[in-house]
């Protein structure tokens, strides 16, 4: 079972405090001071992991001027023009994906589709509980990936035009709830994206959700957009 801590920035695995293996207190750390890295061991396997926390104003220059920022300005073009109120909450899971997008090095299809299922997500928000949240977040990524598969969108289609983006926000929108939770199974990489933003966009972050490695980096990160807003 893994275990979690700290240790000083640029440390070469030199834990700063006690393992937990309840990731809270390294979390709290990593968000509250730019001083450590969040470590996690496996004492079953002895693997090792050091994530130092990405800066944001690296972030921001990555994602600058590139598809993925295109990808986000299409995205709330198209919300605006549907009459949908932007919250900062969405907005700041959007600007996760773009983060997550660069260091996964994600394609721009399956980046589209994260950011069409948090965007429907919150306009369509769950009724029952947090479970069926999380199956309807994973089922609306699954189907925007293969609908614009099946459509064959391309990458250039996706940033150049809003028509692709458009017919898909609308058509998952207005189809019944009960059809949101239909999802293809495995784990597909839209789905990840938009897991990781949304556990990432929260107060309380539980890594243990997360999906993808980049994601670990980007906990104080996550913590600083959250607090600036």
């Amino acid at each position: 079972m893994r275990k979690y801590t700290v240790q000083l920035i640029g440390r070469d695995f030199e834990p700063a405090e006690k393992w937990q293996l309840d990731p809270t207190a390294a979390v709290l750390a990593v968000q509250n001071s730019a001083d450590y890295d969040l470590l996690v061991w496996d004492p079953n396997d002895e693997t090792c992991e050091i994530y130092p926390q990405e800066t944001l104003a690296v972030l921001n220059d990555r994602l600058a001027h590139t598809a993925y920022s295109r990808l986000l300005n299409q995205i709330a073009q198209v919300a605006n023009q549907q009459g949908l109120q932007i919250t900062p909450g969405l907005r700041r899971q959007w600007y996760l994906v773009g983060d997550l997008a660069v260091l996964e090095h994600a394609s721009l299809l399956n980046v589209a589709a994260a950011l069409l299922s948090l965007t429907i997500q919150a306009f369509k928000p769950a009724t029952d509980n947090c479970q069926t949240s999380a199956v309807r977040l994973r089922g609306l990524a699954d189907q925007a990936r293969c609908w614009l598969m099946a459509a064959q969108v391309t990458s250039l289609q996706l940033v150049a035009s809003p028509k692709p983006l458009t017919t898909l926000l609308q058509y998952l929108l207005d189809q019944a709830d009960v059809l949101d939770v239909c999802h293809a199974g495995g784990r597909s990489r839209a789905w990840q994206l938009a897991n990781d933003a949304e556990a990432l966009s929260k107060v309380a972050v539980h890594p243990t959700q997360f999906q993808t490695n980049s994601a670990w980096t980007l906990i104080r990160a996550a913590a600083l957009e959250h607090y600036d807003q």
